[in-house]
């Protein structure tokens, strides 16, 4: 399963605005900056989050967006579903007439978009930022001649 560019950027903004928490608002242009994303596209994602009750939204110089709520109450699950709809591997009913090899891959698939909910509903936003910081620290500590 491969994840769409809208939800890998939302991903993306909702990692660096949980690593802002603490910080208050932060502008999509300065989201869009650190991640290196279009500006335009991002907006959009982010209306999108606020929807979804993700996100805060304030304008004015001081606005911009934050978490609606912390990163713990935050599960990756939903913040995946609202960005991406349901997930599934091949959806469809099966047909009447139908070989069991198809109905093996047809089991498989349904197996294999119950085992991604459970992983991404499991998964809040604070622990994959935690991952997130183990890495980038990690990877500051690494150094190359």
């Amino acid at each position: 399963m491969k994840l769409s560019k809208r939800t890998e950027y939302g991903v993306r903004a909702i990692v660096q605005l949980a690593r802002h928490f603490s910080r208050g608002y932060v502008q999509a242009k300065d989201l869009a900056h650190e991640e290196k994303l279009p500006n335009k596209f991002l907006e959009s994602i982010l209306l999108a989050l606020r929807r979804g009750g993700f996100l805060e939204s304030k304008i004015g110089r001081e606005g911009g967006y934050r978490l609606a709520r912390p990163p713990r109450e935050i599960s990756m699950g939903d913040v995946i579903s609202r960005l991406e709809g349901r997930l599934s591997i091949r959806e469809g009913k099966l047909p009447e007439e139908i070989a069991s090899g198809q109905i093996g891959v047809h089991l498989l698939n349904q197996k294999l978009t119950k085992a991604i909910e459970d992983v991404l509903d499991e998964l809040s936003l604070e622990q994959l930022v935690e991952h997130v910081n183990k890495v980038a620290a990690h990877q500051q500590q690494m150094y190359y001649i």
